[in-house]
Formats: C-alpha cells, structure tokens, sequence
C-alpha cells in the first residue's frame, strides 16, 4: 500500500488599503509584516494491515493424448499414442533401456545351453487387471500371439518356434536356429490368455481405465510399486495432430512422444525438456539389382563410398535440434552395447577407392561432359541416369535424398530425384520402378539384418539384391555369445555386406519424449515403452498449473 503525505499549509490574505469613490479615510494603520508562516508538515499514516486471505497453487493436470475409437491391445494397434500410453497399462518379460540394453522386468531368471532352447522363470504374485495372477500361461500365449500377428511384432519373433508353460512359473522358447541375444526380443507386452480379441484385454501395468470408454487412467491397488506411483489420475484427450503443439503448448497435453525426423513435426520451444533414447530403427540407401547399372556390385560399392555419414546427421538430420540421430557406418547401431569400432571400414582414400571401383565397373566419361557413360554393347557408351525415390512428407529424407544426389552427380553419376507420396513411394518400391531408394525399417534388438538380406515375402527385398547366402553369416552372428566371438562374426558380415552392397546404411534414429521444463525428474523412457519404471518418476503437478 502506497503511503500518502498529508501537506499542511497556512494561507495569508493581505488586505490592501481600498478608497472609495466620494469617500475619503483620514488615516490608515500602521504598518505590521506578516506572521512567519508554519514549516511545512509531513504526516505518515499508520501502517495498514492487508488481511486480504492468499490462494494457495493449484496443481495442474497431468494428460496424455489418447485415440478411443482405436484398440488399446498392445500386440496389435498400431496407433502410435496408443502404443506409447500401454507402457502404463502392460509389462513385458524384459524392457530395453535408453541405450537398447536388457532389463529384467516380468522375469526373474533364464537359462539355456545352446541359445536354441530357453526356459524363462516368472516372477511370482504378479497380480493383473481382472483379479487373476500372473503365470506363465498368459506370458506364452502372448509372445505365440505377438509372433503371429503379423503387425509390430512378429517380424523380430520370426525364428520362434514354440513357446509353452511348462509349469504355472516357468516358460519353454525354442528357436529354429540359435540365438545369443533372444532377451532383447522379448519385450512383448503381456496380456490373459485368451484376451487377444479384446479391445481392452487385462495386463499387469501400474494404471487401469476405470471403465472402458473412461477418458483417464487409475492407479492399480494391486500393483507391487501401488504408493510409489507419481500420480492417482492420469487425464487423457483426444486431439488431431494438428491441434498438437497449441494444446502441449497452453497446457492441455502435458508429455508428448516424438520421432523427431518423421514426417510430423512437432514444434518445441525452450521451455519444453527433451528426453532422447535410442531405437533400433535404421535408415539406408536401397538397390535395384535389376537396374542396368546398378547390378553390378562395385558401382553400388562405390555409391556407398560416396557417403558422408556423419555430415549427414550433423547438417541435415540432427537440424533443428541434435541428438536426434546416430550416424552408422555399418549396418549394426554404433549404439549396440557389443559393437566393435574395428568393423568400420578402414583402407584407402574412399575417392580413389570409387575411382578404381567405377573403372572396374567398365564406366568412364568419354565424352568428358563429367558425367559418367557405360557400355552400349555395341563398342560404344551411353549416357545414363539413375532414379531415386524418396517419400515426399518426410522433409530429412527429402534433403538427405537432394544432397547425396548432388553429391553423386559431382563423381559422375548422373541422379534424378523423384519425390513420392507415401502410397505411390511403396507402389514404386513393389513394382521395381527405381534405381536407388531412401529406406527404413525397424530392426529386431538383435540385429538381425535377415529382413535386408534374405529373400522372402515379408522382407525388404524391393531391388532383388537379398541372396541366400547371407544366412551361414547371419546364424554365426546371433548364434555368437561372447565378445570375442560377436566382434568375428559380425566382422565377416559386415565386409560381406561392404563388398556386395546389398544396401548401405546411413543412420540410426533417436526417438524423445518432451515435457515442460522442470516438471518431470527421474524418467528413464526407452523404445519398449515411454514409461518404464513410472513409480520412480517425480511430478510437480503444480508447474503444470
């Protein structure tokens, strides 16, 4: 409160003689100087008391987005917010960490003795949604449906042959050839047994939907971790993916999941926190081997020279923000907790190496325009120019795909760049109407190249460049246990990989989940799932308000 000043003054009036007209005043008194006027006088009030009652914070809302007309089974929706809220719901025998690591989460023991049969021991009182207890029945009738499902899941779970309960605690994998890292496969969400029609089906996560079409997740009292949980009420709402940034900027979305170089592009500002992990989801270049030019192995060879991996990331895909890529010389993630520095490829200058390469291949500029002619069977040379297919929506592919064109056409490779709608980019890709094609795919935890590599329906055979003679390569390299022996396995794979250039790898990608800045401590998300180990994250509801 303002204090104010009272000012006392006193006023003097002077009265000056006055003559009237026809009168006249025989004498005037005598003359006397005014009084001294009185200081100037400043009086304070007394202090006022404000006894105005404060208001306490409100806390805020924790809300996640959530899609309700779509399934919540976790084996098989493909709806990415839906995938990423079952983390809350569903647990799995293991989780891969922020650095594709195993956790034991489900499971409290394994053993085998030839990587081609293991058994898994449960953990015990288990409690799930619909008052039941966890056994091992329900954990391999959901890994026999993940496998067969034929969405998120089964590819990586191809080489399963059975898995069965061989007791109420116990479970039996059995593999049709040996596997070393087969834990970092089984981050399968488990659901009952018999549930896999459900919309909803039962699991063992920290929260449940108190009723089904219920727009908020409850605490499950049943739940080992119940009065660690960070929060009783998670609020869920629906948005389109346009309305994203305004609602997590004004508060109404309070985490968001984002592949920072997918198509969508959230926009994040300095008040928002990021949290990166890594996935196991590869970019590369792709082949025709159908094509002219490109059938022969040393001209993809040398295309694969020609890459700049690391600029590729720094300048292009890590741009806005960094982090949001991992350059991979090879076609294992650098990231892989067994990976080997000595498999990146070491020799010559990788310019004269693409010369020699290209001299091989029988190219040559005769016609010194700078570009490079092949052969015309007839003892001449030709010009010729190679398509590349990019997807269009996807503006890093788009500028990767631009300049590794530029970056090609400067060697003497003539390159065209089409870029496609997602549709007609995967009807191009099954017709076979490309030379060269900007890929991704999401590779098992094992890295288990055999969709790249092997020829078969559901693989990324597109360019006819797979060949069977990549499987003895690809069982001595998930068949390996030791360091030692991953480091020689992967070795031969690798140059096999190099020489023939079936592809050639680019990059791994980074995934994130942003919040507002200082409202969430302790979280540890990780490509299994956003929100592992939730009972020891920390939210400050009242940042949110």
């Amino acid at each position: 409160m303002k204090k104010q000043y009272h000012r006392i003054l006193i006023l003097f009036i002077l009265l000056p003689a006055v003559f009237l007209q026809g009168c006249w005043i025989s004498s005037l008194p005598a003359y006397a100087p005014p009084a001294t006027p009185t200081p100037l006088v400043l009086v304070e009030p007394p202090e006022i008391e404000d006894t105005t009652p404060s208001v306490p914070p409100t806390p805020g809302r924790f809300t996640l987005r959530y899609e309700p007309a779509i399934s919540m089974n976790p084996l098989i929706t493909r709806n990415r917010d839906n995938i990423v809220l079952s983390s809350l719901l569903y647990e799995s025998l293991f989780y891969l960490d922020e650095n594709l690591y195993p956790i034991p989460m489900l499971c409290v023991g394994w053993d085998t003795e030839d990587n081609t049969t293991f058994t898994f021991e449960i953990m015990p009182d288990v409690a799930m949604h619909d008052g039941s207890t966890l056994t091992a029945a329900d954990v391999a009738y959901s890994i026999n449906q993940a496998r067969r499902s034929g969405r998120r899941h089964a590819g990586k779970l191809r080489t399963i042959t059975s898995a069965t309960a061989t007791d109420d605690l116990t479970v039996t994998i059995v593999l049709e050839s040996a596997n070393a890292r087969l834990i970092r496969l089984l981050d399968i969400p488990i659901i009952k047994s018999g549930s896999s029609e459900s919309r909803l089906p039962p699991g063992t996560g920290p929260y449940i939907f108190p009723a089904e079409d219920a727009m908020r997740l409850t605490r499950f009292t049943e739940y080992r971790h119940y009065s660690d949980l960070p929060l009783t009420t998670i609020h869920l709402i629906e948005c389109q993916d346009n309305e994203i940034t305004e609602m997590f900027d004004d508060g109404r979305l309070s985490l968001l999941w984002d592949d920072p170089t997918d198509s969508f592009d959230i926009r994040i500002n300095r008040h928002h926190e990021p949290r990166f992990f890594n996935t196991t989801a590869m970019q590369y270049i792709g082949f025709n081997a159908n094509s002219f030019v490109l059938r022969n192995a040393d001209v993809r060879r040398a295309i694969g020279l020609a890459i700049e991996h690391q600029y590729i990331v720094d300048n292009i895909m890590n741009v806005p923000r960094p982090n949001q890529t991992v350059a991979s010389p090879v076609a294992i993630s650098p990231v892989f907790d067994m990976y080997d520095t000595f498999w990146e490829r070491r020799g010559n200058d990788p310019l004269v190496d693409m010369a020699a390469l290209f001299e091989r291949a029988g190219l040559y500029d005769i016609n010194e325009t700078s570009l490079l002619e092949m052969p015309d069977g007839y003892g001449g040379y030709s010009k010729f120019t190679l398509l590349f297919i990019v997807n269009i929506e996807n503006s890093h592919k788009l500028a990767t795909a631009n300049y590794l064109a530029d970056r090609l056409r400067s060697f003497g490779l003539d390159v065209t760049v089409r870029a496609l709608p997602w549709s007609q980019f995967i009807a191009d890709l099954e017709k076979g109407e490309f030379d060269i094609y900007y890929g991704e795919t999401l590779l098992g935890a094992d890295f288990n190249l055999t969709p790249l590599l092997m020829p078969g329906d559901q693989n990324l055979n597109f360019g006819r460049t797979a060949h069977t003679s990549y499987k003895p390569m690809i069982d001595d390299f998930l068949a390996a246990g030791t360091q030692e022996e991953v480091s020689e396995a992967g070795e031969s794979l690798i140059r096999e990989i190099i020489v023939n250039a079936p592809f050639v790898p680019i990059l791994y990608k980074r995934h994130a989940i942003y919040s507002p800045m200082g409202v969430i401590t302790g979280a540890s998300p990780g490509q299994s799932g956003v929100f592992y180990n939730f009972h020891e994250w920390s939210i400050d509801l009242y940042m949110l308000n």
